[in-house]
């Protein structure tokens, strides 16, 4: 990039010139950077080419401007040799004349004038209320299939339920006990959670483990009414044999609170055989969800029904001129039975809970619940 020349007397500004012409830099653009007594320092520049490069390339710049030339004069020759024949129409136009007129409305009707396109609005409105309810009957016949599935598999997980009855010689506990006993029991630190499963073996096997060292447990019930809590006390009483002290509702949630009983002994078999295992009790609650979760969608779905049938109603009473045969097709919808609608697959869905297989794996088990 850049080049440096040892010169005697380079102080004349002659002897710099001179050097430069010599040296080809005056007519390629070279540029003199510095100078001293001893050196001179040119620079060559960015756009820097020899002399043999800069001539082919100026070759090759006239070579491209007289070929487009040619190109250009033998295109505007053949364009001039070139007479254009004009085509004689076989048809004369027709567009915006009577002709066309009245073909578009022998091909596609009258055009729609305010009375026409009022009553297309009418049918649409119709034909969309129709739509909505088939569309709403349909999901009303699917969950109602659905909960007669659930119905089954419920029922058929509660074979294996076969609950104990409350026995009549309950130990008796004096009043002065039961306050002492529900002060103690709501003050204790440790205490079981009912989860989704409620009561199955594994909640009265732990009710044992808990007795073993203390004389009482404190159960704690969450996202139930009270009535459901009262049920599950009182089935949880009739199971482990123990005195129900007290049912109470805490920050936590209820908290039912059982005494084991002086004279108490605690069973061989702690998990009952007449309860459900952790797996059928697990079952047992999502088919229990899943009703209670049916039940609501089919209220839902009857209240929009309702909704829908009453504004067809109304819009008959409007006075509105409809279709006739379009109202006889919704009335005949609105009153058809479809309820006769069976599902497949019934025997594969209930056969999940009639395994037998976890209950010799289940009897070991010391987990809580």
């Amino acid at each position: 990039m850049g080049e440096k020349f040892y010169c005697k007397d380079c102080h004349q500004e002659g002897g710099a010139k001179h050097m430069q012409r010599s040296n080809g830099r005056g007519n390629q653009g070279g540029v003199l950077v510095s100078r001293n007594k001893e050196y001179i320092i040119f620079y060559r520049g960015n756009d820097f080419v020899t002399p043999k490069v800069r001539k082919v390339l100026v070759e090759q710049q006239q070579h491209a401007i007289t070929q487009q030339e040619q190109e250009e004069l033998a295109r505007l020759k053949a364009s001039a040799s070139i007479t254009p024949i004009p085509k004689a129409l076989k048809n004369p136009l027709v567009a915006g004349t009577l002709a066309e007129t009245r073909e578009a409305t022998f091909r596609w009707g009258d055009s729609l004038n305010d009375e026409l396109r009022k009553k297309e609005n009418n049918r649409l409105i119709l034909a969309k209320h129709t739509s909505l309810l088939k569309n709403m009957k349909r999901k009303l016949i699917l969950a109602k299939t659905k909960v007669a599935k659930a119905e089954m598999a419920l029922a058929k997980v509660q074979e294996y339920l076969s609950p104990a009855e409350l026995p009549t010689d309950l130990e008796t506990v004096t009043d002065e006990e039961r306050f002492l006993f529900r002060r103690i029991g709501l003050k204790m630190k440790a205490f079981l959670m009912l989860g989704r499963r409620e009561v199955f073996d594994g909640t009265v096997q732990n009710m044992h483990f808990h007795w073993k060292h203390r004389e009482l447990v404190k159960i704690v019930v969450k996202g139930k009414t009270f009535e459901q809590v009262k049920h599950i006390a009182i089935s949880l009483e009739a199971e482990s044999g123990g005195v129900l002290i007290a049912l109470d509702k805490t920050t936590k949630g209820y908290s039912i609170i059982f005494y084991r009983g002086k004279n108490y002994k605690r069973p061989q078999v702690l998990k009952p055989r007449n309860l459900l295992t952790r797996r059928r009790a697990m079952a047992r609650s999502i088919e229990l969800q899943r009703r209670e979760a049916l039940n609501h969608h089919i209220s839902v779905l009857r209240h929009k029904i309702w909704k829908l049938k009453s504004q067809l109603v109304q819009m008959r009473a409007a006075g509105r001129k409809q279709d006739a045969e379009l109202l006889q097709t919704v009335e005949d919808d609105l009153s058809s039975d479809d309820d006769n609608i069976q599902d497949e697959g019934d025997e594969a869905y209930l056969q999940t809970y009639g395994s037998d297989d976890e209950d010799d794996a289940d009897d070991d088990s010391n987990e809580y619940l």
